[in-house]
């Protein structure tokens, strides 16, 4: 998808609320007494996140591990952002900054397949915020929430781009496979693709909260769906996880 894809990544994700999910950030903010002005953005993907928290006045320096949806980020958003090609895993090696936030969202703390990445990735999170920074990351796959064998059927069509997508789910011990395939349409271009593979952790909420206590944070916090109301009540909850980096903590970075 990343790849070969990437351009239609925002017509295939059209239903996704990106405003409600910025508006729910800085409420957590808040809510976390961080003074923000300052976002990393880890798994940024082409941008959407960035460019409504740039469009409010946050500075915002984008990672992401395909280089295809960073051209497109780029684009999209011109000033008050920075992007850079990164794995989540080794941040150390992208930027050596701290910021007032770090923020993974989409899911993408799901493509840590083993519980020691997990932790070199929330650790990474940890060691690239201020004194009483906030890290925010969101899944909606868990070990208990995913379904082997699941099939989902959509369609898209933005005016230009029109295209359908199936995605299967299979369950390999504590790794979730989603197989999608895509026939799209771009006037008279032609695209499908098929066996596009994501592999994911499958973790639930003691392993994220555990990852985020052994690097350090503090007032560690699990939401559902986008709000600050009680979850369980379905096993198709997008999960919100949220950390504080403690005073005192941080090391000597340069800006």
């Amino acid at each position: 998808m990343y790849s070969e894809l990437a351009k239609y990544y925002d017509a295939v994700y059209w239903y996704k609320d990106y405003d409600r999910e910025v508006d729910f950030l800085l409420e957590i903010f808040q809510k976390h007494g961080a003074r923000v002005r300052t976002i990393l953005e880890v798994a940024c993907g082409t941008g959407n996140h960035a460019q409504i928290l740039t469009k409010r006045g946050f500075e915002v320096t984008g990672v992401d591990i395909s280089k295809n949806v960073l051209e497109v980020a780029r684009k999209k958003v011109l000033r008050r952002a920075s992007f850079f090609q990164g794995d989540m895993r080794n941040l150390d090696e992208v930027t050596d900054r701290e910021f007032d936030a770090v923020i993974c969202l989409f899911s993408a703390i799901s493509y840590n397949l083993s519980y020691a990445d997990l932790g070199r990735t929330v650790g990474g999170f940890y060691s690239h915020l201020r004194d009483n920074g906030v890290a925010v990351f969101d899944t909606h796959f868990t070990g208990k929430g995913f379904v082997d064998g699941y099939r989902d059927e959509s369609a898209f069509d933005d005016g230009s781009i029109i295209g359908a997508r199936i995605c299967t789910s299979k369950r390999r011990g504590n790794i979730g496979e989603l197989s999608f395939t895509y026939l799209i349409k771009d006037g008279r271009k032609v695209i499908a693709l098929r066996d596009d593979v994501h592999r994911l952790g499958l973790f639930d909420s003691q392993d994220f909260l555990r990852a985020m206590k052994e690097a350090g944070f503090i007032e560690t916090r699990r939401y559902v769906d986008w709000t600050f109301k009680p979850g369980g009540k379905t096993l198709f909850e997008d999960e919100i996880y949220v950390g504080v980096k403690p005073r005192g903590m941080s090391a000597i970075r340069s800006d």
